[in-house]
C-alpha cells in the first residue's frame, strides 16, 4: 500500500510550533519520561503523522535533549485546533488504532511535499481487531510506563512512549504465541503501528491486544485474599490457600512449553547457550551486587539516611536498614551467584518472558492471561530480546510470590489483625509451601508438554538471588515505596537451610 497523501488541514510547520510550546518541565515529570532527574533542555520533532485531518490528531515523533548531553526519543500525540499534547479521552490514541484497523500506511509531514519520503508510519490489524473498528476510548487507570487506553472494552492500545530501535519483545512475543503457537492465556495481537525510517530503520511504536474486561490483577488479588485469610478467625487449609501457587506453576510451564518449539522461526527457537552468554550472566550479577553494595556504602556513611520523605505510611522503609541487610548478608550472596562463574554445561535457553511476575498476570472467570512481554524497565533493547534459561522466570515468579505473601502480612499488621493465634493463615507455612507447589507444578506441567524442565536448586538460588538484588537498587533509585520487598525478601531467600 503507498503512504497516504499528506492532509491539508495540518501544516508541518504547525507541528513545529505546537512542539516548541510543549511544557518541558511537566514532561519530564512523566512516568513515561525515562531520563529521571534530567532536564529536558530542547525538544525537536523528526516526524508527525497526521491520524484524523478533521480531528487535527497527529503523532509526533521527538528527540529530546537531556542536560547531560543524551539524548531520547519519544512518541508523543497532539490535537485540536492549537496542537496541545492529548490525553486518554481525546480520542487521539483512538485514531492510532483506526489507522491499525484499516491497515494503513501515513507518510510523514514534510515542509517540502516534493522531496523523498524520509519516515512512514505502518500500521496494520490483527485477528483481535473487532471488524467494525475500535470503539471509544478511556483511560486504562493504571500507572504505567507506557500509555495504554481502552477502546470499546474490545480492545487495548499500548503506546510505547519512549521508543528504541527495533522490534519491541512486546509486540513480537504476543504474536508468536498467539498467532504461531496458540497459546491460550496470551491477550490475542488486534494491531500493530511501526515506524520506518532511513536512518533509524523500524521502530514499534504501538500494539493493540484484545481487552481483558473481566481480569483483575494478580499480585492485588492475592494479596487481598491472604490479608484477608490472616486477619479470619479459625484456620485456613495451607493446601487450599496455595492452590494458587500451584496454578502459576503449571501458567509458567505452558508458556514455556509453547516457546520450546520455534516454529520454524530462527529468533524464537531454542538453543544451548554460549559460553560469552553464560559469562553475561554472572557479570550481571555480580554487576548488580556491586550495584546494591555501592547504595548499602553509601548509606553506611549515613546510618541516619532513610526514605521517610519520600515513602508514606506503613511502607516507609529506612534505607540504612535496606543497606544494612545487603551488607551482612552479602558473603552468602556472593557465594550464591558465583555458582554463575562455573556452569558446567551448556544449558538450552528460550525467549522467555523476561520480567515475569503478579503484576504481569491477570485473574479471569475462566484463567489466567499473562501480559507485557517488553522485559525489565532498567534493560536495554537487545537485553529485551535475548535469549534466556527458563529458570529465570520461574525465579521471578518465585520472588513474587514471597512478595505477595510478605505484602499480606503487612497488611494484615496495619489493619490490626493477622497476629499471633488469631491469625486464619499460617503466613511463613504460605511462604514455603506456595514456593514448593509451584516447583512442583512447573516440573508436573513440563513434563507433560514433553519437555525436560531444568530445576537446578543452585541455579535457581543464583537466579533468585540476582533478581532480588535487581529489585533492591531498582527499588532504591527509582520507588523506594518497594525497597521493603527486596529488603524482607533477600532476608528470607537466606533463611534457614537454603543458602
Amino acid at each position: 500500500m503507498s503512504p497516504a497523501a499528506e492532509p491539508a488541514s495540518v501544516t508541518h510547520a504547525e507541528v513545529v510550533t505546537a512542539v516548541a510550546r510543549l511544557d518541558r518541565e511537566a514532561m519530564a515529570a512523566r512516568r513515561w519520561f525515562g531520563g529521571k532527574g534530567r532536564t529536558i533542555e530542547r525538544i525537536a520533532p523528526d516526524a508527525a503523522f497526521v491520524l484524523d485531518a478533521d480531528a487535527r490528531h497527529v503523532l509526533v515523533i521527538a528527540t529530546l535533549s537531556l542536560d547531560d548531553r543524551t539524548t531520547q526519543r519519544y512518541a508523543l500525540v497532539l490535537t485540536g485546533p492549537s496542537l496541545r499534547e492529548a490525553v486518554p479521552g481525546d480520542g487521539a490514541w483512538r485514531s492510532l488504532a483506526v489507522a491499525m484497523a484499516q491497515g494503513r500506511t501515513l507518510a510523514a509531514l514534510q515542509d517540502d511535499p516534493t522531496a523523498p519520503i524520509a519516515a512512514v508510519l505502518v500500521c496494520r490489524p490483527a485477528a483481535a481487531m473487532p471488524p467494525t473498528g475500535p470503539g471509544a476510548e478511556r483511560d486504562l487507570g493504571a500507572d504505567q510506563s507506557n500509555t495504554s487506553v481502552v477502546l470499546g472494552d474490545e480492545v487495548l492500545l499500548k503506546a510505547y512512549r519512549r521508543l528504541q530501535p527495533g522490534l519491541n519483545p512486546d509486540l513480537e512475543m504476543t504474536a508468536f504465541l498467539t498467532e504461531e503457537a496458540g497459546f491460550g492465556a496470551v491477550p490475542p495481537l488486534a494491531g500493530f503501528a511501526e515506524l520506518v525510517e532511513a536512518r533509524h530503520g523500524t521502530t514499534t511504536v504501538a500494539m493493540a491486544q484484545q481487552f481483558v474486561a473481566e481480569g483483575s490483577d494478580a499480585y492485588e488479588t492475592i494479596a487481598e485474599t491472604l490479608t484477608g485469610w490472616l486477619m479470619a478467625p479459625g484456620s485456613v487449609s495451607l493446601e487450599y490457600a496455595t492452590e494458587v501457587a500451584a496454578d502459576l506453576g503449571l501458567l509458567t510451564a505452558g508458556l514455556h512449553a509453547a516457546v520450546a518449539d520455534g516454529r520454524g522461526i530462527p529468533d524464537m527457537a531454542p538453543r544451548p547457550a554460549t559460553r560469552d552468554e553464560i559469562r553475561r550472566w554472572a557479570a550481571a550479577a555480580h554487576e548488580h551486587l556491586e550495584r546494591a553494595m555501592d547504595v548499602a556504602a553509601l548509606r553506611g556513611r549515613d546510618p541516619s539516611a532513610t526514605l521517610d520523605d519520600v515513602v508514606a505510611g506503613d511502607d516507609r522503609v529506612s534505607l540504612a536498614v535496606a543497606a544494612e541487610t545487603i551488607r551482612d548478608l552479602a558473603p552468602r550472596i556472593l557465594d550464591a551467584i558465583t555458582v554463575l562463574d562455573a556452569v558446567p554445561t551448556a544449558p538450552e535457553v528460550i525467549r522467555a518472558h523476561g520480567d515475569l511476575h503478579l503484576g504481569q498476570i491477570l485473574i479471569t472467570p475462566d484463567g489466567y492471561r499473562i501480559i507485557d512481554f517488553e522485559g525489565e524497565p532498567l534493560s536495554t533493547p537487545d537485553e529485551r530480546r535475548v535469549h534466556r534459561h527458563p529458570l529465570r522466570d520461574v525465579a521471578s515468579m518465585l520472588r513474587s510470590l514471597d512478595h505477595v505473601g510478605r505484602s499480606a502480612g503487612r497488611r494484615a499488621a496495619r489493619r490490626g489483625g493477622g497476629a499471633g493465634d488469631r491469625s486464619g493463615l499460617d503466613l511463613s507455612g504460605w511462604l514455603e509451601r506456595s514456593r514448593e507447589r509451584f516447583l512442583e507444578s512447573y516440573r508436573a506441567g513440563m513434563l507433560e508438554a514433553r519437555v525436560l524442565p531444568d530445576l537446578d536448586p543452585a541455579l535457581l538460588l543464583a537466579f533468585e538471588t540476582d533478581k532480588e538484588l535487581y529489585e533492591f537498587s531498582y527499588a532504591a533509585t527509582y520507588l523506594p515505596s518497594w525497597l521493603w520487598a527486596p529488603t524482607e525478601g533477600m532476608r528470607g531467600l537466606f533463611r534457614g537451610n537454603r543458602s
